[in-house]
């Protein structure tokens, strides 16, 4: 029975180190361990097939067969692995692509006043963008304060009075302040429609979470007054999360337990990686699905597939949820890789006939040739034309891809075949 448990502590820690959700490997992984005890995965028998799982997702059926697996792959006889400089920068600890929660808490901890810029960098997941003179117009916008919140009555005559009743078709945006009377904490929220949020804090109906709810329940409404800014006249697209994440830069605020406006995921959120099928390169990382969607032209439903799956995509390529620190971070601007999968779907798909319609399409803006993008049909060129405000048609963009025309400040070409 020793016996037995020593050798399976040997190879439980064989060919694979995982810290932190990171993979850190030299080679092709070949199993992964559930918090580091029993083996998930086998060998890559069926390398081919593109339905065949990754290795981090196989179960392993020859565990005790590799007899050489402590000398070639075990952590205590394997160099440290060097790592690529730039994982910093990707996993958002360092460099402009900070994650925006990094960049807050640095912001409050130096204690500098909040510019239209840092707000702008941090918000910068949800494009959002303000002008100096539009934050400062937000930051003074008219507000007033309840103190007698325990009146509920009278409160809510008076939020009625101000915002209109919960359900009313007429939507007030703004944000609100809570400040605990005794001790000075506050508490900063957003809605696009405040009396509806409102009136479930007076109510007390909103679902216990985070540090204020369970407070106003605890000690009831007595103890918080309410300050209010509604936006009337100087709302523009996103005024309620702008002015929110203004505040939320403040360390006075100590009732919000996340630093981000409209970040529910707050430090939680995961990023997502496409490496090639090896994991020995890193092509592409975003925190969000659609930049996988939009700038490489995968359908959602494919890429979910193959994410959830473990799939490779196109036989040669691998979306994870986790970093695998060894990888090389393959410097590619967005079109090449669109291009370089273009190239791919195209001899993956050598068996499929191709008509003029779905053909794939490069989009260039005549002004700012920087903003290429790679589509693979003409319809996704007219959707993408559409999504600007430009109206398009494929009969249209046909005729000016003839006379070699641009139309409407973009130039469209079919993708040529030496180019694929």
């Amino acid at each position: 029975m020793l016996t037995v448990f020593v050798t399976y502590l040997i190879y439980s820690i064989s060919f694979q180190l995982i810290v932190n959700k990171c993979y850190f490997s030299t080679t092709k992984p070949k199993y992964t361990f559930k918090k580091n005890s029993s083996p998930l995965c086998e060998k890559d028998n069926n390398y081919g097939n593109d339905n065949n799982p990754s290795p981090l997702r196989e179960k392993d059926n020859n565990l005790g067969k590799d007899n050489n697996s402590k000398k070639n792959g075990s952590p205590e006889n394997n160099n440290k692995p060097k790592l690529d400089n730039r994982w910093k920068e990707i996993l958002g600890r360092t460099g402009p692509n900070k994650h925006a929660h990094v960049l807050a808490i640095e912001l409050i901890n130096s204690g500098k006043p909040v510019t239209a810029e840092n707000i702008n960098e941090i918000l910068a997941y949800c494009d959002i963008k303000i002008t100096k003179q539009e934050l400062k117009s937000l930051i003074n916008t008219t507000s007033f304060t309840l103190t007698n919140l325990n009146e509920k009555s009278i409160t809510k005559e008076i939020l009625k009075d101000k915002l209109g009743l919960p359900n009313s078709k007429q939507r007030i945006p703004g944000i609100y302040i809570f400040t605990h009377i005794s001790t000075g904490r506050k508490y900063v929220g957003s809605s696009s429609q405040l009396a509806f949020r409102l009136n479930g804090y007076i109510n007390l109906s909103h679902r216990e979470s985070g540090l204020l709810i369970p407070i106003l329940k605890k000690e009831g409404l007595k103890n918080f007054s309410l300050q209010v800014f509604p936006f009337y006249h100087n709302y523009i697209k996103g005024s309620e999360i702008v002015l929110e994440q203004y505040y939320l830069l403040d360390s006075s605020f100590t009732l919000n337990t996340i630093r981000v406006a409209n970040n529910p995921s707050g430090s939680n959120s995961k990023s997502l990686f496409m490496y090639n099928r090896d994991m020995t390169i890193l092509y592409l990382f975003s925190t969000k699905q659609i930049d996988f969607i939009r700038k490489l032209n995968v359908h959602h439903i494919t890429f979910s597939k193959h994410l959830e799956n473990g799939t490779y995509y196109l036989g040669k390529y691998l979306f994870l949820r986790v970093p695998v620190l060894t990888a090389k971070v393959k410097d590619m601007s967005d079109s090449d890789l669109a291009l370089m999968l273009e190239k791919d779907r195209v001899k993956y798909n050598k068996n499929k006939p191709l008509n003029s319609l779905s053909k794939p399409i490069i989009l260039t803006d005549v002004n700012n040739v920087e903003n290429t993008v790679v589509l693979n049909s003409l319809g996704k060129c007219v959707e993408y034309l559409h999504n600007k405000g430009l109206s398009a048609s494929q009969v249209t963009l046909v005729k000016h891809i003839n006379l070699g025309k641009a139309y409407k400040g973009y130039l469209c070409e079919y993708v040529k075949e030496n180019t694929l």
